[in-house]
């Protein structure tokens, strides 16, 4: 019986006077829109800000977006910064290893073309067999292709398309 007493006490400005208490009312409801409608537009410009970023960001190269990772900062989470990059973690994770054997196939291919630079892929390719080197022509061919090596080759070949001009020109009768 003695908690209504005191809670009404409490709250008899707001029975005699009705009024007041529902401009105070009022006065923090529009208090609390404007700071409302200020917190919208600050997340309506982050929001696109961010997928800004986003489409800026998917353009990079994964190696670039992976340098991009800052994997001590405590703020933000390892999978939330992958998220965001638009990443797989294990990315992060995966470590690139060098094929020997190719290497030394391509070091090789690139010693015989030093040696004798007339070679093509088929010729080197029977080099590389009798080196050792277990490889198809094909192989040899793209690793050439890689490198950029091509056969040097002494003879001119000859171009059928540019007319000579002492050769006489006959009509097409049919």
């Amino acid at each position: 019986l003695q908690n209504w007493k005191k809670i009404f006490l409490d709250n008899a400005e707001i029975a005699m006077e009705p009024s007041k208490a529902v401009k105070d009312y009022k006065e923090d409801l529009l208090a609390a829109q404007e700071q409302n409608e200020m917190l919208t537009k600050i997340v309506g410009k982050m929001t696109v800000e961010k997928e800004w970023l986003e489409k800026k960001l998917k353009s990079l190269d994964s190696s670039d977006r992976k340098q991009l990772i800052e994997p001590k900062l405590n703020t933000l989470p390892l999978t939330q910064q992958c998220a965001l990059l638009g990443l797989n973690r294990s990315n992060l994770y995966y470590k690139k290893r060098e094929n020997k054997k190719k290497e030394e196939i391509k070091t090789q291919i690139n010693h015989i073309f030093k040696d004798i630079p007339i070679y093509g892929a088929a010729k080197v390719h029977q080099q590389l067999l009798e080196g050792g080197f277990k490889v198809s022509s094909n192989t040899v061919a793209s690793y050439r292709q890689q490198m950029g090596l091509k056969a040097v080759l002494a003879v001119k070949q000859v171009n059928t398309t540019i007319p000579i001009k002492e050769h006489k020109k006959y009509t097409y009768k049919l």
